[in-house]
């Protein structure tokens, strides 16, 4: 059986966890995934922004008259 858990190890690991120190990085985690979603959120609302903007440009480009010189 190669699969089999190794609850002895795991136990024994755990045991010397700090919880000083686990609780400071459980509390250091919660600023870096908030500042991480704010960077992501801010990445899609100037995405948008900016192709709203290169819309807007387009939009009011003067249009090529064509040979007949009717505008369509």
């Amino acid at each position: 059986m190669a699969n089999v858990i190794p609850v002895d190890r795991i136990d024994a690991e755990a045991r010397k966890l700090d919880p000083a120190r686990v609780l400071l990085t459980v509390l250091a985690v919660i600023p870096f995934v908030l500042g991480w979603l704010l960077g992501k959120a801010w990445l899609v609302v100037a995405w948008l922004w900016t192709a709203a903007v290169v819309g807007w440009r387009e939009a009011c480009k003067p249009r090529a008259v064509d040979a007949e010189g009717d505008g369509t």
